[in-house]
């Protein structure tokens, strides 16, 4: 009799198995697989500043004169404009890892950014080729070294960061237009 109640639930069973792991699959496949170029608006031009001059124009520049152009793009790209579309999507996205918060050696909040040493050297990438991100439990980083694949709900958010990695003197000032709430992290493995 038991044999019988057993193989009476087997087929349930099954669909119940099947229904879980395409929920999961479903779920994992939902994020959007996205670039940084992405981020840009396509009617953002960083180097507007620059198109009026020539190379001569430019070696010409004064002391002042070019700390003035310098505060200009930098207020541009701290300015830099994000694309609204991205407002609460679910996305995936290669980068780099600069920690802002650990949490008894493990990473909760972080900035990811598009390529290694960015925001190490001045001037930072504009705000939006920077994304805020935080964890919600602390996750052990492997290598700030190696890239990786976050996967999280992108949302518009303008916040300044102060960066205080090893070599940045009392500190930078970093601003980003976009923010993550993370989900996973995961070594990055390009896609062929």
């Amino acid at each position: 009799m038991m044999k019988n109640m057993n193989d009476a639930y087997r087929p349930l069973l099954l669909i119940l198995l099947f229904s879980f792991f395409s929920a999961s699959s479903a779920f994992a496949a939902d994020a959007n697989e996205i670039d940084w170029e992405s981020l840009i608006p396509q009617d953002w031009n960083p180097n507007q500043v620059f198109e009026d001059m020539t190379d001569e124009q430019y070696y010409a520049l004064s002391d002042s004169e070019l700390l003035v152009l310098e505060q200009t793009v930098q207020a541009m790209f701290d300015a830099a404009p994000v694309v609204d579309a991205f407002e609460g999507k679910r996305v995936k996205i290669p980068g780099f890892v600069l920690p802002l918060e650990f949490s008894s050696t493990l990473l909760k909040e972080f900035l990811l950014v598009p390529y290694f040493g960015a925001c190490t050297h001045t001037p930072p990438p504009p705000a939006n080729q920077i994304i805020f991100a935080k964890l919600e439990t602390g996750t052990k980083l492997e290598s700030i070294y190696l890239p990786v694949w976050i996967t999280g709900t992108l949302n518009i958010s303008r916040l300044q960061s102060e960066l205080t990695e090893s070599g940045v003197a009392n500190g930078l000032a970093v601003q980003s237009g976009y923010s993550i709430d993370v989900e996973s992290i995961e070594p990055y493995i390009e896609q062929w």
